[in-house]
């Protein structure tokens, strides 16, 4: 069981995106398929394809957190000394979480507003609810994996790396 929950918690991002890669690909294909091979057309695939979409894009960045390949601008960096450097990139990366923290308290405030105000799919009439909630939950995991991966660098003792050239690759 520890073994599984170990897999999850390395495999988790990957896990979500292939599903809702899936998903989306799976859903625009039936409905290509459908709309040229039977002249009708299906609503409620391009409505779930967009919301699988849209999780695909807001899990992938946690993705991106977690292999800090991120894209980061770094050429100003050459212009400071190594030390320097590493703490301006850990500074930059506190920000991020900053900012992470105050989209997840908006978002889950905008969860919260919801329930009282609900706006519904057209087609599928679905609660969006629960498709806002991606927003909150997605930067709060992106922000889980930005301290784990300070952490890790920490406990590997690859810290030193960190502001050097080509870190962003060797700190995976």
């Amino acid at each position: 069981m520890i073994e599984k929950l170990k897999w999850l918690e390395k495999n988790f991002e990957e896990l979500l995106c292939a599903i809702f890669m899936s998903t989306t690909v799976g859903l625009l294909f039936f409905q290509v398929v459908y709309r040229y091979g039977f002249g009708k057309s299906v609503a409620w695939t391009e409505e779930l394809s967009r919301f699988a979409f849209l999780a695909l894009v807001y899990f992938g960045t946690s993705l991106a957190a977690k292999h800090g390949s991120h894209i980061r601008v770094t050429a100003q960096f050459k212009i400071l000394p190594k030390l320097s450097q590493k703490y301006v990139i850990l500074l930059s990366d506190l920000i991020w979480l900053a900012f992470n923290v105050v989209v997840m308290i908006e978002g889950f405030k905008l969860f919260n507003s919801m329930a009282a105000y609900p706006l519904v799919s057209p087609v599928m009439d679905f609660n969006l609810r629960w498709v806002f909630l991606i927003i909150p939950v997605s930067f709060a995991l992106q922000s889980f994996r930005i301290v784990q991966r300070y952490y890790n660098l920490v406990k590997d003792g690859t810290w030193q790396a960190l502001g050097r050239e080509g870190d962003e690759s060797s700190v995976r």
